[in-house]
Parts: C-alpha cells; structure tokens; sequence
C-alpha cells in the first residue's frame, strides 16, 4: 500500500477531527462522558479507532525524519492505546474520568496539534 495514499486519506480526518476539538471542546466532553455512563467505553473506543490504528500502522509505518512520521507515531500510539482499553478491564474510564479529560483547553491544544499537523499532510499529499 502507498504510504501517499494512506496520508491522503487520513491527515484531513485529523485536520477536521483536530478542528472540532479546538473549536467544540465541550461537545467532546460531553461524549466522552456520555459513553462512560454506557459502560462501554472499553469496548466502543477500540471498535473506532483500532481500524485506522492498523491503516496507519500497515500502510504508513514511515520512519523517516519529516512531518508523515507525526502519522506513523499516532498509528502505533492509537494501536496500543487501542490494545490496552481491550485488555485492561476499567482503563478507558479511568482515562474519561481523569482532570486532563473533562478540561476544555486541554481539548483546544491537542486539537490544535491534530489541526496543524493534519492540515499540513494534507497540503503534501494534495498538492
């Protein structure tokens, strides 16, 4: 699988996902909290993003110094993350509940990064 493709797919969902949390902070605590009250934080987290874990992982394990390997990092980053709330019974809540989760400028500046990092792959592979 060309890496190219895999990036052009990708970057905008973190461009647009980045921007959502930087503009809607609380729409996202607000999930985030709604699925802890359904218990299956566990279970629905890892059912979204394990997918795209493994694209990236699979398709776009680029480790070469430059801004594509921002996606290779949250590939392998998302694939353990996603591996731990399987495995580990009550993770994905602890994390829900925990200060950094229910801050709003917490959700801002991480949105920022997945925004910028996501706007410029984007640019690369578009252009």
């Amino acid at each position: 699988m060309d890496p190219m493709i895999v990036q052009a797919v990708v970057a905008p969902a973190f461009l647009l996902v980045g921007l959502s949390h930087a503009v809607q902070p609380q729409l996202w605590i607000r999930f985030f909290a709604e699925l802890k009250r359904t218990g299956m934080a566990a279970a629905i987290i890892p059912m979204y993003t394990l997918p795209v874990a493994l694209v990236l992982v699979v398709g776009h394990n680029v480790w070469a110094w430059g801004w594509p390997l921002f996606l290779t990092i949250v590939g392998w980053g998302m694939l353990i993350k996603c591996s731990l709330y399987a495995v580990v019974p009550g993770l994905a809540d602890r994390v829900i509940e925990s200060k950094m989760a229910k801050s709003p400028r917490s959700y801002q500046i991480v949105g920022a990064i997945m925004a910028l990092f996501g706007g410029v792959l984007t640019w690369q592979s578009w252009v």
